[in-house]
């Protein structure tokens, strides 16, 4: 008799508890008891995998919500794992050490042991006490007398003299508030002839015959892109100053704001492509569509990050690939990213000019999952990718030039690689291949020649954190605003979100920043200077500006 021996006769589902129940028993009738075996054993697999599946999403789901968002696990957890694995397994980790500590005595010098646990609790609390305040703030001075009384000695009865004050400080908030600036231009003609009538041109304004000036319109940017306040919010705190502005107005201004901006938001992503080093990565947006069914479509936001200092945001109304291919399509050099299909062409086509970089903290993640799943095999790969950033934090420690994180990743990173690759194609190949622990080694496996490309140039980086760590800025967003007007507002949103990201990677306040860029391409700078008024060559400007002053009076 034929039958299905995935779990039912033919026709029928593994969730038809009856009709398995009926088959287990014609099978049993007919003497066939390792077919029995054989099914049960199936079904008890199927459901084994299909809960494993359900109970990691669930802890991941959990964790998403309420638990911690770090990856990272102590030395103390992972001992406590690989203890539970025995001492093979604890022996293969340790193997990973030496290996890399001989790789280093050969070439000539090991790093430095890491601080205890004890030694880096002082280091923490090394210099405790209050900061002190900016001494750029202003300062407004209140001295407090003694009553009169007081001032005249009581023994003799001379008055007291000075002979020393006690200081201290409060800091104080006083609100931002609105002013109104009159634009003033007087007229003049001849009298005599009653001729020649002359006036001054209106003066330049960031909207053109608009209400606001550029610190306002930075102001309402600002707010919205980088301190992620809903427009309505800001509307009603303009109104509790007095000042009635409806949202479509502020959403009026956000709009020709940005389209100001547009130029510089260009330059920033061209640099951003010609860097020496490009990360990527995306986050969905809610935009609002009314031909979708529901309302609302799920755009993407995409974050290319040039060297660490050019930050750019592009979006796109999808998640399909010809969004970062057409963003992507001349890049040449390193390109890293996740395993996201959609980059892929740009490492497979003919004349590919852009080389994969691979990101250990996404691999790290799946292992991360296996171990949350209960596999605690997972703990032996997560104490070698963290041998790995522990070489690299080092070397950030000690501020090490490009040669020598160069040679410490080739005579202590490339051991712990080999014996990580080892141990992965090992497991993979006599593992269940739905089971999380190979989904994670498959994932590491597909990703490997990428994985290890950091060894190549001291100017990659191990992981797509930095990238990641932008994206965030959309993430708090999108909670408090929750969806993108229209796809022209979300391209506008990318523009700010540019602009206001490099100004953090350069340090540069953005409120400051974005107001007076704002006034300078009002008045019409022009376009051959517009690098000058890029955050990191604006903030160079403005430190040469301030040093001239006190340079002159030296030297007088």
């Amino acid at each position: 008799m034929s039958r299905d021996m995935s779990g039912a006769a033919p026709g029928k589902k593994t969730t038809d508890v009856h009709g398995v129940a009926a088959l287990l028993r014609t099978l049993l009738a007919e003497g066939q008891d390792e077919q029995v075996i054989e099914l049960v054993v199936g079904l008890l697999s199927q459901l084994v995998e299909k809960n494993t599946e359900l109970e990691l999403r669930l802890r991941k789901e959990m964790r998403q919500r309420f638990g911690r968002q770090s990856e990272k696990l102590s030395a103390e957890q992972l001992s406590l794992f690989l203890e539970q694995l025995g001492q093979e397994n604890a022996g293969a980790q340790e193997a990973a050490a030496p290996e890399a500590r001989d790789a280093g005595v050969a070439a000539g010098s090991t790093p430095p042991s890491k601080p205890s646990h004890e030694e880096s609790r002082k280091k923490e609390r090394k210099g405790h006490g209050r900061r002190p305040l900016p001494s750029s703030l202003p300062r407004e001075q209140r001295v407090h007398q003694p009553p009169p009384e007081a001032l005249r000695c009581e023994a003799c009865g001379r008055d007291k003299t000075c002979c020393g004050e006690e200081r201290s400080e409060t800091l104080e908030w006083v609100p931002g508030h609105f002013k109104v600036i009159e634009e003033v231009r007087p007229k003049y003609a001849c009298r005599p002839c009653g001729d020649g009538l002359v006036v001054a041109p209106p003066a330049d304004r960031v909207i053109e015959g608009g209400l606001p000036g550029p610190g306002l319109v930075a102001h309402i940017l600002v707010s919205k892109f980088k301190d992620h306040l809903p427009l309505h919010r800001l509307s009603g705190m303009y109104a509790r100053h007095g000042v009635q502005l409806r949202t479509s107005t502020l959403s009026d201004w956000v709009a020709a704001g940005a389209d100001t901006l547009q130029p510089l938001a260009r330059e920033v992503a061209r640099r951003a492509l010609d860097s020496h080093v490009l990360q990527s990565d995306d986050t969905h947006l809610k935009v609002l569509d009314r031909e979708h069914p529901n309302g609302l479509k799920r755009g993407h936001m995409w974050v290319y990050l040039g060297d660490t200092t050019w930050a750019a945001f592009v979006y796109t109304p999808d998640w399909k690939e010809e969004g970062p291919l057409s963003f992507l399509d001349k890049r040449e050099g390193w390109l890293l990213v996740d395993g996201y299909k959609g980059y892929d062409k740009l490492f497979t086509r003919q004349g590919a000019t852009a080389l994969e970089v691979g990101c250990w903290s996404h691999a790290r993640r799946y292992f991360v999952e296996a171990l949350d799943a209960g596999d605690t095999r997972a703990a032996l790969p997560l104490s070698l990718i963290g041998r790995l950033f522990e070489v690299e934090r080092e070397a950030d420690e000690q501020q090490v030039d490009e040669a020598e994180r160069l040679r410490r990743r080739d005579t202590l990173s490339r051991a712990v690689t080999e014996h990580l690759g080892r141990w992965v194609a090992e497991v993979y190949n006599r593992e269940p291949p739905k089971s999380p622990l190979a989904r994670a080694c498959r994932y590491a496996i597909n990703q490997w020649k990428s994985l290890t490309r950091f060894m190549e140039d001291a100017r990659l980086p191990l992981h797509n954190n930095a990238s990641e760590l932008r994206l965030r800025e959309i993430a708090v967003g999108r909670k408090n605003y929750l969806f993108a007007g229209s796809d022209a507002g979300a391209e506008r949103a990318a523009c700010v979100y540019t602009l206001v990201a490099t100004c953090v990677l350069a340090g540069v306040e953005p409120w400051a920043y974005l107001a007076d860029v704002l006034e300078k391409l009002a008045q019409g700078w022009p376009q051959r200077r517009l690098d000058e008024l890029l955050p990191p060559m604006w903030k160079a400007a403005r430190a040469a500006a301030a040093q001239m002053p006190s340079t002159s009076s030296a030297a007088t």
